[in-house]
């Protein structure tokens, strides 16, 4: 979808045509400041059964709550409790860097706000501002992050997935009387995939229903207000690019999040998704299926396609390898346009430390972990019908992660945690407490 230009030179990012994951383990919108990254990678208007539009651990920052691992068991019985649990809260966004410029500052003025330095960050996304650090989206928001992960066990929902997504606000329908989309909370249950993977390309799903998504929206100019578009690795850029350095689509900024990305399905086609882009994923009539996703040789190619994550950090790496293969597993297959059931609900605590962006209590309902299927969403009258989801990943900041879209669009906010965070060019938060600068 295009891309929209608002006051002081910032475009949205649109869609791209192509298509869309989550087992867990453990740009903004125009104003002075920067592009808003956004926009669907998955292409197409749902029509006729057919599918939808279309990190790292901080330094600097505190461990936070919610990384306890109780075993209730006697002294003397040892049992094994895993892996450590993950840390991820952290201090707030960093207030100077989450501004598109410091009110009351007086550029080369020492003694203003700011030091004089008066726009101190910058979206890797537009062109480069004098003295400003260059930031990215977190890719500990994905689908499958370990940070991800851990909040959703550490919220008490271990049959459900957490994630981000783009979503342009639907005022009177499920976004109510908001003005902006931004930090808002989500329920998905997902229903019935794109027409290449029903039964007959136009019948009943082919393919395993996922587990349901719990998100935060963090993005604008995504698809409308109908759609919610989903953060996984490799999913497909949409106007920008921040995340290759080898892309024919280059950054404004000059500067990319990763030194190697998976080519395939980029850019303009939904990035890797094992149905459209991966040998072998494909069954009888040229349709996916459960058999076909699951073949060894669709699986193997998955996992090669999706090795071809490299960045200055081995987690980045991993994390996002992982997110890439996951999302095109056969149970967890959401690399692929989907209709859904969607409702929005209040933020759960442990999701909202992962992405800094914590709106006070709106008095909406909680997440509902004991609806999972479609036939239950449909049977529950708090769930909408006719939404769909795509699928993304850009590497821009993301619209949310200034403050002038959420505080400064009256949400009421949990005090500094007024934006989502934006990530140094190592893949890092910039908190209050750490202001590493990579991206000079």
């Amino acid at each position: 979808m295009g891309g929209s230009s608002s006051s002081g030179g910032d475009s949205a990012s649109g869609g791209s045509t192509g298509s869309g994951g989550s087992s867990v383990r453990g740009g903004g919108l125009g104003e002075s400041g920067g592009v808003s990254s956004g926009g669907s990678s998955s292409g197409g208007s749902p029509s006729n059964g057919s599918g939808g539009a279309g990190g790292a651990s901080s330094s600097g920052g505190s461990s936070g709550t919610g990384g306890t691992v109780r075993a209730d068991a006697a002294v003397d019985a040892p049992i094994d409790t895993g892996p450590p649990p993950i840390s991820y809260a952290l201090d707030p966004p960093n207030q100077m860097m989450n501004q598109f410029f410091i009110p009351s500052c007086q550029a080369g003025v020492a003694t203003s706000p700011g030091g004089g330095h008066c726009t101190q960050g910058q979206n890797a996304c537009e062109g480069t501002k004098q003295g400003a650090q260059v930031n990215f989206l977190c890719p500990r928001f994905m689908l499958f992050s370990d940070e991800m992960a851990q909040a959703a066990l550490d919220d008490g929902y271990p049959g459900l997935n957490y994630g981000v997504v783009g979503h342009d606000v639907e005022t009177g329908g499920i976004d109510g009387n908001v003005t902006i989309s931004c930090c808002q909370c989500y329920q998905l249950v997902f229903s019935l995939p794109e027409n290449g993977a029903q039964v007959g390309g136009n019948g009943a799903s082919a393919i395993p229903i996922p587990p349901p998504l719990v998100v935060q929206a963090f993005n604008t100019s995504a698809g409308g207000g109908k759609n919610f578009d989903v953060f996984m690795g490799a999913g497909g850029f949409g106007a920008f690019n921040a995340c290759d350095p080898n892309a024919s689509m280059t950054s404004p900024s000059g500067k990319y999040l990763y030194t190697q990305f998976p080519p395939d399905g980029e850019p303009g086609s939904g990035g890797e998704n094992a149905a459209t882009q991966i040998a072998g994923c494909k069954g009888t009539n040229n349709l996916t299926t459960t058999a076909s996703l699951s073949a060894t040789t669709c699986q193997t190619n998955v996992a090669t396609a999706c090795g071809k994550f490299k960045s200055s950090s081995a987690t980045v790496t991993n994390e996002s390898i992982r997110s890439c293969v996951q999302s095109n597993a056969p149970d967890t297959y959401y690399h692929i346009n989907w209709k859904i059931y969607a409702k929005r609900v209040e933020c759960p605590t442990h999701l909202t430390q992962v992405t800094g962006c914590k709106l006070a209590s709106q008095g909406l309902p909680a997440v509902n972990p004991a609806v999972t299927t479609p036939d239950q969403a449909a049977a529950d009258s708090s769930f909408k019908s006719g939404y769909t989801t795509t699928t993304m990943q850009d590497c821009c900041m993301p619209t949310c992660a200034w403050q002038n879209n959420v505080k400064g669009q009256n949400l009421a906010v949990v005090g500094d945690y007024d934006s989502f965070y934006s990530c140094d060019q190592n893949g890092v938060p910039v908190t209050e407490a750490s202001t590493a600068d990579a991206g000079k």
